[in-house]
């Protein structure tokens, strides 16, 4: 079910907060794709910057939801947050364990533009493709057609239309329900268009249904290029550490123009952020982020780590092969 406490659509721009303004006006405006009803712009624009942070993320947020599995079994279930879940993407990554290539062919082929059509279209594929991860799966975003073709498509189990960086209307309900029963929170990117503002509102009720268990605990991919001082700081305010997985750096897409580029390697040049073996070469890039209590979160970074080593070893394998 869908919740939503906004009288009209807003898009990204008009939700961008004060904090990141600088990098934000750096980067690329891609606003107009998430205003439509079905996820096809989005997908289009997506795949023609050659988008692969998902791709990238996804075996990192699947050892998650194992690592979540194995400690609670089955006293509690994985509920999965997509913190600036668009079109339910973060949804078909992990519950169904889709490729990205396989979201993009499958738009241009087989899914119609009608929106009725479209939900349809996407429903008969997901019943016929076996979720490979046994979770609910909720999502956040500002942006309301987008949370809704991903409730009517069922891609998400719930979704949550809401800008909390205004923090004007209260939680409803059934909203702090949603918040309550999640124990898993990705993001793809979504630090720094949303700041602790938000965080505050997500940690105050997170995981609140099974205190005592183990979570919650979140993945997340943040760009290189913003400041995230506030970020630790409110993690630590509701008792979370957070911590950059060292030696992960994830390509997300490459630079719209060199107008763009230029621009962000300047951001990364004043923080002293070395970007000749990265950005310099035509990607924005992102460092992977977890967060979980003092006492786990060297066993996440463990299973983090591990998925990096199995990553690489198969990224050096096909290497060696089509040589």
């Amino acid at each position: 079910m869908i919740t939503e406490n906004d009288s009209k659509t807003k898009t990204n721009t008009e939700y961008l907060n004060d904090i990141y303004s600088d990098e934000n006006d750096a980067k690329a405006d891609f606003d107009d794709v998430y205003d439509a009803p079905t996820p096809h712009s989005y997908i289009e624009t997506m795949a023609n910057t050659g988008y692969e942070i998902g791709q990238q993320c996804q075996p990192f947020f699947v050892e998650a939801v194992r690592f979540l599995q194995e400690r609670n079994g089955k006293a509690w279930p994985v509920q999965m947050l997509d913190i600036g879940c668009s079109y339910g993407i973060g949804s078909a990554l992990v519950k169904y364990k889709c490729t990205f290539d396989e979201l993009v062919a499958f738009s241009a082929t087989r899914v119609p533009r009608d929106y009725d059509s479209a939900c349809q279209a996407l429903r008969q594929w997901l019943n016929v493709i076996p979720p490979e991860n046994d979770i609910r799966c909720v999502g956040l975003d500002c942006s309301k057609p987008a949370i809704k073709f991903a409730i009517d498509s069922g891609l998400l189990d719930g979704g949550l239309s809401r800008n909390l960086e205004e923090g004007t209307a209260p939680l409803t309900q059934e909203e702090l329900q949603w918040f309550e029963g999640c124990n898993l929170m990705i993001s793809m990117g979504a630090i720094g268009y949303i700041s602790e503002r938000t965080l505050n509102t997500v940690f105050n009720h997170l995981a609140k249904a099974h205190p005592g268990s183990l979570g919650p605990i979140a993945v997340m991919s943040v760009l290189r290029m913003f400041d995230l001082e506030s970020i630790y700081d409110c993690f630590a305010k509701h008792g979370f550490v957070l911590r950059e997985v060292p030696g992960i750096c994830l390509p997300q897409r490459n630079f719209a123009d060199e107008t763009e580029k230029n621009e962000i390697l300047q951001i990364l040049k004043t923080k002293g952020t070395d970007f000749e073996s990265f950005e310099a070469k035509g990607k924005l890039y992102a460092n992977l982020l977890i967060a979980a209590t003092p006492d786990t979160i060297d066993l996440l970074e463990e299973r983090m780590l591990s998925v990096h080593a199995e990553q690489s070893l198969l990224k050096n394998s096909s290497s060696f092969i089509k040589r």
